[in-house]
């Protein structure tokens, strides 16, 4: 720290000891939607960037000696364009619940009405950064093995952060903490980490409170609307044909099998030069897809499958290599989060942040560079769908929305069915609107034709994926 950060640092903390509001009056506030938007995300950033010198931000110094009073007024502020009043009021048609929410300037607005207790992500700072680090109080984020009543499941990267605690260590979070903690941990930008989040609270969540576990149903997950089942359940975040997991078919679908990892190394030294890139799990993806649907009388690899596949792929040659050097991923900085869901030594977030319009031209090369046809094993034999992705990265996520609404009511929770005009108010002023970038329809309903939820609750992993315990 420079000697002016270090003389600014100590000034904040007599200036945080001095103000008759305390910082964690200021969370308190925060929490419970007394803040603005902004003092909000400053209050966020003082907690969670190590970075951060409150002292030498003057929107930090004087939200701090105001404490959570309402900062004074000076000029109105400008009315929002056309485009930020029709995110912030979307028009949905009548009889669905007004809850609020919607986008300003690309940011998610408090939630309202049944939902006002359902805390929204805030945009975090996005820099290279050692991670995990510490934060602004000098909290540490060592490695902790998950305990006997810690959740944990099946995606390595969830798991990692609640293993340095940037996600709850216990493995239950929510709608804000998960999206806020990907921006944190991996340098993912706002919008893709709310759409991530948003999915999780939809696929296994109780959207009343906003919490989720990123393993299987769980006791602390309230089931305010219906069973909360778990983000990993089989046939939604968890699939077959992915990268280190079973299929459901063979087993225990939360079970890591090795002979994958290895297999993934071996095809990173045929195809990409021993790196996991972009040209390793266009290869992967294929082969893996076809030895499912081979060898799976159950396959599934219809079009929520299709998106998940590509996605949980690119997140990996994205989010896991060294900011100091983006572009390499290698050996040792992929295989810890794989093996022991820990942050390599000396590893650094990327720089800049990652978010859906940097990923929809993944999308499109890992599927055009070894195309595999969408659909099902039925009766023995494969029948595939009579759709197409398109070409284009706007095809691609217009393509992603139009599955998440016509696919999720009959794969995730039942809660969903029975309360689908709420969750269809919900989608379409969170998710919805941060595909208007890419030219999609403005408003999305739920297909619920035939559909069926799934009751079955998702798995928990326990105990690391190499060896049955995680290193002391």
């Amino acid at each position: 720290m420079k000697v002016s950060q270090l003389i600014a640092a100590i000034g904040s903390a007599a200036l945080v000891s001095a103000t008759p509001c305390p910082f964690h009056n200021l969370q308190d506030a925060a929490s419970a939607g007394k803040l603005s938007a902004r003092d909000a995300a400053i209050v966020d950033k003082m907690a969670r960037d190590p970075s951060y010198v409150p002292a030498l931000d003057p929107e930090a110094a004087a939200l701090m000696k105001r404490g959570a009073a309402p900062e004074p007024a000076t000029k109105a502020a400008p009315k929002p364009n056309r485009v930020e009043e029709r995110q912030l009021l979307p028009q949905l048609p009548s009889g669905f619940p007004d809850i609020g929410g919607g986008l300003v300037g690309g940011i998610l607005q408090p939630f309202t009405g049944v939902l006002s207790g359902l805390d929204v992500p805030t945009p975090q700072e996005q820099s290279l950064r050692e991670i995990p680090g510490q934060d602004a109080f000098g909290k540490a984020h060592p490695f902790q093995a998950p305990g006997p009543t810690d959740i944990r499941g099946g995606c390595p990267t969830l798991n990692t952060l609640a293993n340095h605690g940037i996600l709850a260590r216990n493995g239950i979070t929510t709608f804000a903490d998960a999206a806020n903690a990907v921006q944190i941990g991996y340098g993912f930008g706002y919008d893709l980490s709310t759409v991530l989040s948003a999915l999780g609270v939809i696929a296994g969540g109780d959207l009343i409170s906003g919490k989720y576990s990123i393993g299987g149903a769980d006791s602390r997950v309230p089931n305010t609307l219906g069973p909360s089942l778990g983000l990993f359940k089989h046939g939604t975040f968890e699939i077959d044909g992915s990268i280190t997991r079973q299929d459901n078919y063979d087993g225990n679908e939360s079970t890591f099998e090795l002979s994958r990892w290895n297999n993934l190394v071996a095809m990173s030294k045929q195809y990409n030069d021993g790196l996991f890139g972009l040209p390793l799990f266009t290869h992967e993806r294929a082969a893996t897809w076809d030895e499912a649907k081979a060898n799976n009388p159950n396959f599934n690899g219809g079009v929520k499958q299709f998106a998940v596949s590509l996605a949980e792929r690119s997140f990996v040659f994205r989010g896991l290599p060294n900011g100091t050097t983006e572009n390499l991923s290698n050996f040792e900085n992929i295989a810890p989060f794989f093996l022991n869901e820990t942050f390599p030594e000396a590893w650094f977030r990327r720089g800049d942040a990652f978010g859906l319009v940097n990923l929809a031209p993944d999308l499109v090369n890992m599927y055009t560079g070894a195309p595999r046809p969408i659909g099902s094993n039925e009766n023995g034999k494969f029948v595939g769908l009579p759709t197409d992705p398109g070409t284009t990265p706007e095809d691609f996520m217009c393509f992603f929305l139009q599955t998440v609404f016509d696919t999720v009511p009959g794969s995730t929770q039942p809660a969903l069915l029975n309360n689908l005009d709420l969750f269809t108010a919900f989608a379409n002023t969170v998710i919805t609107p941060l595909f208007g970038q890419f030219g999609c329809p403005g408003l999305m309903n739920f297909t619920t034709a035939g559909a069926t939820a799934n009751v079955m609750p998702g798995d928990s992993a326990g105990g690391s994926p190499i060896n049955g315990v995680y290193p002391a």
